[in-house]
Order: structure tokens, then C-alpha cells, then sequence
């Protein structure tokens, strides 16, 4: 038996102590993101997947190999399938699987900055002499704008003062439904060293790419649409 297995069983009956420092695998970062975004507990999932809020826990910090009925109930408490907990189509673009005709409504200003609030990966997008580009950035919402981070000379800083859009949304397509923010607006490039100190320690915005990415651009918003759309 493996160190790992030998932990998934202690874990199973409440019995783990963890000597290892915690070490998630692939499964580990897709149960603990999708209890992030559904904003579910420890205690709230294991209680539906009927499991120990214990063995969840080691699940999320440790590589696991749950049987596949365990597998199931984790998926259903998650609002999920097993082949996505375990990172299937993970490299195919979302939504292409088809889904039933949803009904479409629109959201409220109040509503759609509701939706931002987490923060996370959105688009931005600007003219330009080769005309429209259209980039992912990871953001924050502070104060009603959108923050994001690049270099200063990246093609994003070079229109770090332009007029823009931006767009978030998500698709959920267990549920067969999502929603889609986009914002129009004015972006600047935040130099006044008050407003820059504010952001550099209030503002959690962490760009996946490597690199430098001294330089805050703000957007503030001009105008605020969104749509739902969700299966009845």
C-alpha cells in the first residue's frame, strides 16, 4: 500500500493526521474550484455526497484514486459529471456539446457587478490598426471598475487609455445554463500613486501568465448589459 493510499483510507475513517504537506493533484483542484464557484462548504458537499467532511478535505489537498461510486456522489453534490471532475474534454472549447433551447433573460446593472464580484478570467477588447483584438486577462472588480495587470509594453498598456469593452461570463453545462457581462467603457492607466498604493495592497489580481506586470489599468464602466440563459 502507498503512503496516499494508506492516507485515503485514514481519511475515509476519520482517522487521517496528514504527516505530508499537502500536495493536490488534478482531481484535487477541480473539486476544490467547482465547491469555490458553487460557494459550498466542506460540510455542505460531503453531507451530499455522503461522505466525512474529513476524506473531502484530504481529497482536495491530496492525489486520490475515489472508487467510482464515491466518484458519482461527489459529482452529483457538485452539480457535475465524473467524466469533468476527472478532466475529461478538459482542451475542447465549452459548449459544444448540444443542449436543450433555455430561456434568455436579461440581467440588471446591480445583478451583473453581482456576477463580477469573484473576480477571475474575462476578455478585453480594442481597435486596432489591424483591427479588433480581443485578449483574456484575469480581474478584479474594485469599486465598480474592472482592474487588470500587464506589462508596460505590452499591446494591452499600448491601449491602456483607449475606449474598450469587456466581457466575463460562465457556462455551466451540467446545468445546461450560463450567463454572459459585458461593459463598455473607458480604460486608464492608474499612475497617481495613492490610487496605485490602494490597488498594489487591496487588490488581489494575479495574471497567469509569467513575467512582469507592473503596470494597473482600470475600466470604468460606461455601460453594463448581461444575459442568463438557463433550461426550464
Amino acid at each position: 500500500m502507498t503512503v496516499n493510499q494508506a492516507l485515503s483510507t485514514a481519511a475515509r475513517t476519520g482517522q487521517a493526521r496528514w504527516p505530508l504537506p499537502p500536495d493536490p493533484g488534478d482531481l484535487s483542484r477541480r473539486l476544490a474550484a467547482r465547491r469555490a464557484e458553487l460557494r459550498l462548504s466542506l460540510a455542505q458537499v460531503a453531507a451530499r455526497a455522503r461522505v466525512t467532511p474529513r476524506y473531502l478535505e484530504y481529497l482536495e489537498k491530496f492525489p486520490a484514486q475515489p472508487s467510482p461510486g464515491v466518484l458519482r456522489q461527489l459529482a452529483a453534490a457538485l452539480r457535475t459529471t465524473p467524466a469533468a471532475l476527472l478532466g475529461a474534454g478538459g482542451d475542447l472549447p465549452p459548449g459544444h456539446d448540444p443542449a436543450p433551447a433555455g430561456l434568455l433573460e436579461r440581467l440588471a446593472p446591480a445583478e451583473c457587478r453581482r456576477l463580477l464580484a469573484p473576480g477571475g478570467i474575462g476578455r478585453i477588447a480594442f481597435p486596432t490598426a489591424s483591427g479588433l483584438m480581443i485578449l483574456p486577462v484575469n480581474y478584479a472588480l474594485v469599486t465598480d471598475t474592472i482592474v487588470i495587470r500587464t506589462g508596460t509594453g505590452s499591446l494591452i498598456a499600448a491601449h491602456g487609455d483607449d475606449l474598450v469593452s469587456f466581457e466575463a461570463d460562465h457556462l455551466d453545462q451540467a446545468l445546461d445554463q450560463g450567463w454572459n457581462v459585458l461593459i463598455r467603457g473607458h480604460a486608464h492607466r492608474v499612475l497617481q500613486p495613492g490610487e496605485l498604493q490602494h490597488l498594489k495592497h487591496d487588490c488581489d489580481v494575479r495574471p497567469w501568465p509569467a513575467g512582469e506586470h507592473d503596470l494597473y489599468i482600470r475600466i470604468v464602466p460606461d455601460r453594463i448589459t448581461g444575459r442568463r440563459i438557463r433550461v426550464q
